[in-house]
């Protein structure tokens, strides 16, 4: 246990790794934001119908599944770095391909390349930014991924705008799709003086490199003793053969501590995709022109919608330790709830009436969705699995948040034309209330422990000797018994 005034230090190293870490989140939310704004420029110009808009849109989520899938292995056996600095490359690549397109196969193309870049970095970057940070500061550091991705989202709605201000019909959507070439390449140039995780370094045997970036990043101001803490924790772990996913798969199917972990991993970024943001994200235009707003003010106000979710992360980032993960996962998910009821109520009574009840509902969902359900999901899958599982686990993961993410993407216009928009929000609305009843006793208390601690923790919940997650809570208040 460690005292007040230990707390570890925000040193300019770790700032550093994750600023350049987190760019990969910027470049998430800005590909897959940009489109919101500039699909129907894109529509106009290249004279596309609305099923193959749909799949511009969709193609770069299924492809996101695709590489998240594909890249546990490399994850584990080649290590956190090389992989997101391929995703910087896809980016890259994936950009300057959509910008120069001439129909429709080399926009798909384009995006598909971008979906690649999508699923490598939201599946390494948490994990990286959780092994470099200490305990007291991860929740805060991995949920900056989180913010950066709604920043993204923010700024491809502005440069949308700007670009349907000033720009021609063809160059509008090429300019504000081919912009994200540049923080690609700044995240790739970066990461070339980045270290690997030190936890990923030590797991393969190379204790003395992971004991050399632990001190760098815990910077000068910390304390010997928290450095040796850290120390001794690397120390500690065994060498493993951390490429063998086959192996890792037998291990979670014959290890009941595991299938709880994983159950709760996926489970999570099922229900973060489930509970409905980006149908606002990937639609957001579409759906406040559904509310009965003009097609101009529309693309305007689909910035003020991604502010909201930034407004609620922004909210969120001190109170992960503070408050602890489930205390702000069930609450979001209820307040995720209660406004696609109100969506769905506005829906109901008459849009055309209540357009504004439903501007609202929307913009109240995205503050509730940033307060828990946007961060926490990469947050817990960040820290839930053992080191010689992490890669498998967060490929798990990412693919199932991907893949949800692909069904949302590929079938909520379908549900509103089939159901009617008032069902189909309502039916948005059931699933975070569900998710909200299963959390409560699904998500054990996380903060303030180390990595370490965590598999101990679901393998006591597992054997019976911790019996539901409010117990544990009880056992381990926050602040009376943080890791260190």
């Amino acid at each position: 246990m460690m005292e007040a005034d230990e707390r570890p230090p925000l040193s300019g190293a770790l700032i550093l790794l994750t600023v350049f870490a987190v760019l990969g989140g910027f470049l998430f939310g800005y590909d897959t934001g940009v489109v919101s704004g500039a699909e129907v420029f894109v529509q106009n110009d290249l004279g596309l119908s609305d099923a193959k808009i749909q799949v511009v849109v969709s193609v770069t989520v299924l492809f996101a599944a695709v590489g998240s899938a594909l890249a546990g292995a490399p994850l584990q056996a080649r290590g956190r770095k090389p992989v997101i600095m391929v995703a910087s490359c896809f980016y890259c690549l994936g950009s300057l391909t959509v910008a120069a397109a001439r129909g429709f196969g080399e926009l798909v193309a384009g995006r598909v390349v971008l979906g690649l870049g999508v699923g490598l970095s939201s599946m390494a970057i948490p994990v990286y930014v959780a092994e470099a940070s200490p305990a007291e500061l991860r929740g805060r550091l991995v949920s900056c991924y989180n913010l950066f991705i709604v920043l993204g989202q923010a700024a491809a709605c502005g440069v949308n705008i700007v670009c349907g201000t000033y720009l021609g019909t063809s160059s509008r959507w090429r300019v504000s799709m081919g912009v994200a070439a540049a923080p690609a390449f700044l995240q790739l140039i970066g990461f070339v003086y980045l270290p690997e995780s030190p936890r990923w370094l030590a797991q393969t045997g190379d204790v003395d490199g992971a004991a050399r970036v632990l001190e760098t990043l815990r910077g000068r101001a910390a304390s010997s003793s928290l450095i040796e803490r850290d120390l001794r924790q690397l120390r500690a772990m065994e060498p493993e053969d951390v490429g063998d996913c086959a192996g890792g798969l037998s291990e979670v199917r014959r290890t009941p501590h595991l299938r709880a972990t994983f159950r709760l991993g996926l489970g999570l970024m099922a229900l973060q995709q489930f509970s409905g943001v980006n149908t606002i994200m990937y639609y957001g235009a579409a759906i406040l022109i559904m509310c009965g707003f003009e097609e101009e003010d529309s693309v305007a106000l689909t910035a003020v919608l991604a502010l909201a979710q930034g407004l609620g992360i922004v909210i969120s980032l001190p109170l992960w330790e503070r408050c602890g993960r489930r205390r702000l996962l069930v609450p979001s998910a209820l307040a995720a709830a209660a406004a696609m009821a109100c969506v769905a109520l506005a829906f109901w009574a008459g849009i055309d009436t209540y357009k504004y009840v439903g501007l609202v509902g929307v913009v109240t969902y995205l503050i509730g969705f940033g307060l828990g359900l946007s961060s926490g999901p990469w947050v817990v899958n960040a820290e839930i699995y053992p080191t010689r599982l992490r890669g498998l686990g967060q490929a798990s993961a990412c693919t199932a948040n991907w893949a949800a993410n692909y069904v949302v993407a590929a079938t909520f216009l379908s549900l509103c034309k089939a159901l009617g928009q008032a069902s189909t929000f309502a039916l948005l609305s059931c699933i975070s209330l569900a998710g909200a009843a299963w959390l409560r006793g699904a998500l054990p208390e996380t903060a303030g422990r180390s990595l370490e601690e965590i598999e101990d923790l679901f393998r006591a919940r597992s054997y019976g000797q911790v019996r539901t997650a409010d117990e544990d809570e009880a056992r381990n208040p926050l602040g009376d018994d943080e890791a260190m």
